[in-house]
């Protein structure tokens, strides 16, 4: 058994797959879980449906020993904009689903791995991949944003609960700022009716001013890797890329 372990959602593309690769690069065992699972640790399943996380992590984590894990890094990654525009214009369904996948089940997948290793006294840290959307308001991204801020405040309390435990997991908000993936590329091609910033968004691409996934995976790594930041905050990967 491999005595680091880490647990990443959405590692299919994008700054997942970059952490995912990093990770395994630096010696890493990466359980992966996403719809497309394109790695041999990889875990088949949809994000919008939380129970099918929560049901697919626990099978996956009854087969490894709490004790047997040096250090363990637990990160939500998994990310979608979708729906993009006012939520009053929107399907229920579509609604419901991009919570799901940005919030809810963010949760239970973090609850999940606490759960099983709670016990373990090696380094642990519980994260989340989170966005300037979280505390700014774009009109648009009312469904995102609300997940993202929901998704900070939950690691806040996360980090005073473990407080109180014997063998505490760290918790910890990265915001990676604007980068060059799909999720750019989406906001990018919105309507203006649906998305205000699909403009300003352009001319970023156009300027160079999308951050690098490679880089960024690195920089969040580093800042994963770092026991001095402050608990259960938000940290941002300017700090290292500046």
């Amino acid at each position: 058994m491999n005595p680091r372990l880490a647990l990443v959602t959405g590692g299919s593309r994008g700054l997942g797959r970059a952490l995912v690769t990093q990770l395994q690069a630096g010696g890493w065992r990466v359980i992966e879980l996403s719809r497309s699972a394109p790695t041999a640790d990889s875990v088949r399943v949809d994000l919008a449906q939380p129970a099918a996380v929560a049901q697919a992590l626990g099978e996956v984590l009854a087969g490894i020993d709490p004790l047997s894990v040096a250090e363990l890094l637990v990160i939500h990654n998994a990310g979608t904009v979708q729906p993009v525009g006012p939520a009053a214009n929107k399907p229920v369904g579509a609604l419901i689903d991009a919570l799901n996948v940005n919030l809810v089940s963010g949760i239970t997948f973090l609850a999940t791995a606490m759960a099983h290793f709670q016990s373990c006294p090696g380094r642990k840290v519980v994260a989340q991949i989170t966005s300037g959307a979280a505390v700014r308001a774009h009109a648009g991204l009312s469904l995102y944003s609300a997940a993202k801020a929901g998704m900070d405040q939950f690691l806040r309390v996360v980090a005073a609960e473990q407080a109180r435990q014997p063998h505490p997991f760290r918790a910890l908000s990265i915001d990676p700022g604007a980068l060059d993936t799909g999720m750019q590329a989406t906001l990018r091609s919105a309507s203006p009716d649906d998305y205000p910033g699909a403009a300003a968004f352009a001319q970023r691409q156009r300027d160079g001013a999308l951050g690098q996934v490679a880089d960024v995976a690195a920089a969040v790594l580093r800042l994963l890797a770092d026991d001095t930041l402050a608990n259960g905050e938000r940290h941002h990967v300017r700090t290292l890329l500046a």
